[in-house]
């Protein structure tokens, strides 16, 4: 393999992946520094074909076109890719599902998003962050104040639905959904908190998730809104 060649692909796949170096060494399916990164794209040292694998999925490249140069096989982007190839933003679905009170059988598994909000690709890297995960929700109700005050956005991980002490998580208990704080009970219950003290805990036993369609949806990730007039 010519190792100025790779390198000099290397740069060039980031470069038009719209990626700065400190973007992908965020990332830790790469786990390098940057020191490293920068000698592989000067051709000063060798990555290895399982760190080529993933470099190519993340510039949205072949393996055999950062290796060989071939581009035959280099992998076509999506339609809604190529619409924002030089944006760096990701775009993430917005549904009109509310928390914390609010209709839908499932965890947004039937809803439609209605819109799509922007986050900074750079930011989304940087926390690791896969945007095919997140979704975006709207809140109502002031019982998560100040944490997350009324009509704020929450954006969820839907990957993370195994709920951990201490997080805020979306909740879908039958047809309403909540977005509280968890806390596991002895026996294998939850403990849905409110951060705001006037709304008291809702303790659910290990038989009533077992009897009542209760869904984790994901954590709580990420919060916005605007602050009054």
């Amino acid at each position: 393999m010519n190792r100025k060649q790779i390198g000099i692909r290397l740069r060039e796949a980031r470069e038009n992946a719209s990626l700065s170096r400190d973007a992908v060494t965020a990332n830790p399916d790469i786990a390098v520094s940057r020191t490293t990164l920068q000698q592989w794209e000067n051709g000063g040292t060798e990555a290895s074909l399982e760190t080529l694998e993933k470099l190519s999925k993340l510039y949205n490249v072949t393996p055999q076109y950062l290796i060989f140069g071939d581009t035959s096989h280099v992998s076509a982007p999506s339609a809604q890719a190529s619409d924002t190839v030089d944006d760096e933003y990701a775009y993430i679905p917005a549904y009109d599902i509310e928390v914390s009170a609010g209709n839908g059988a499932v965890c947004l598994g039937d809803a439609t998003a209605t819109k799509h909000l922007a986050f900074r690709k750079h930011w989304l890297m940087a926390r690791g962050l896969n945007a095919k995960s997140l979704a975006a929700l709207f809140t109502k109700g002031d019982s998560m104040t100040p944490t997350i005050p009324e009509s704020a956005v929450v954006v969820i991980n839907r990957e993370h639905t195994q709920p951990l002490d201490g997080k805020v998580y979306v909740i879908r208990i039958e047809d309403r959904h909540y977005v509280k704080r968890i806390q596991w009970l002895i026996g294998g219950g939850l403990r849905l908190i409110s951060d705001n003290k006037f709304y008291d805990p809702l303790d659910i036993t290990k038989a009533d998730m077992e009897a009542t369609d209760i869904e984790v949806c994901g954590q709580v990730i990420h919060a916005s809104y605007d602050l009054p007039d």
